[in-house]
């Protein structure tokens, strides 16, 4: 099976509110709506990719703190169960963008339970790739604009893919 439009927009929808990105938001939204997806699904993606990236930030308080603390810390994440394909492909996306490798396992183990393949995993991970580093584009031009104040940052961003 190939990952249709609209499946990687759900995705780029996830993974650009996980890297906590308005503008690849704004665009993905608009480019989902574009390829059909219902506000449903929309939402459903947001709420994913925010529970993967509340995932990861609990994970690394557990890792940081039993390390404070002396302690060993605990294994990664259970598997939930969940084998929904837009579900994990948009887990998949948003673990990457905010580099939990402990949910990364989790949902590419899911995913494969779940029938996706390697190569669209692979498709998903390079999206992420590419949505981080705009996400993180944007915010070295909005600093770049407070260092050098001739610089306005947002005629700078319009768009994110």
């Amino acid at each position: 099976m190939t990952i249709t439009t609209k499946e990687k927009e759900l995705a780029a929808v996830g993974i650009s509110v996980a890297a906590g990105c308005k503008p690849c938001t704004d665009f993905h939204l608009r480019k989902g709506r574009e390829t059909g997806a219902s506000d449903a699904e929309i939402k459903q993606a947001i709420i994913d990719a925010l529970s993967a990236r509340r995932s990861a930030a609990d994970i690394m308080e557990t890792y940081g703190l039993a390390h404070l603390e002396g302690r060993e810390p605990e294994s990664d994440l259970e598997h939930t169960g969940t084998t929904d394909r837009v579900r994990e492909l948009v887990s998949i996306g948003a673990a990457f963008g905010v580099n939990c490798v402990s949910s990364l396992k989790v949902h590419l183990d899911a995913a494969e339970r779940a029938g996706i393949s390697h190569e669209e995993i692979a498709m998903i991970v390079k999206l992420s790739a590419f949505i981080k580093g705009k996400a993180a584009s944007h915010v070295e031009h909005l600093a770049e604009s407070f260092r050098k104040p001739e610089v306005i940052y947002e005629q700078e961003v319009s768009a994110c893919c």
